[in-house]
């Protein structure tokens, strides 16, 4: 499964990608599925149109089972859960942070959630303007263990199987 996580523009340099995630964008024709959103609500499309709406959270199958989650239910473990029940092998949260201490504290709930589920976790975090990405593995699928894949404002690029 290909992943790309940030900006649209980003999405030039390649032919197509599996899923496309992106804080309230345009859903892209060269993208299989595409999850964009806010803190209050998400849309998920495929193949360049929207498919399905939701608000504060929904599973969905994009090529990998998914829950989408946004605002303060982001940050409860019992989301991960419910995804872990549910089938999911990815979490996509969309968070905004008000202050630096809500910015860390985000992040935090987002890497410990991933390493109790062992669920693959996507968090975008609207903080000053500015989208962070955040991804997050289980520490034992991370070359350095530290279970972060990537943190920044730069687009992501994942490449990995569905199992």
């Amino acid at each position: 499964m290909k992943i790309l996580v940030g900006s649209p523009v980003s999405l030039e340099e390649f032919e197509s990608v599996d899923l496309f995630v992106s804080w309230l964008d345009v859903i892209p024709d060269n993208a299989t599925f595409s999850v964009v959103g806010t803190e209050k609500f998400f849309i998920v499309g495929r193949n360049g149109r929207e498919w399905k709406k939701g608000y504060e959270f929904g599973i969905v199958d994009i090529g990998v089972r998914t829950l989408v989650v946004g605002g303060e239910l982001a940050l409860y473990p019992e989301a991960f859960y419910i995804a872990k029940e549910n089938g999911a092998k990815l979490v996509i949260g969309f968070s905004e942070a008000h202050n630096f201490a809500d910015f860390n504290f985000i992040k935090a709930k987002f890497w410990a959630h991933t390493q109790e589920t062992e669920l693959i976790s996507i968090s975008l975090l609207n903080f000053q303007g500015r989208v962070y990405n955040n991804v997050y593995f289980p520490l034992e699928k991370t070359k350095n263990k530290t279970g972060v894949v990537a943190e920044g404002i730069a687009p992501v690029f994942l490449e990995f199987g569905s199992d």
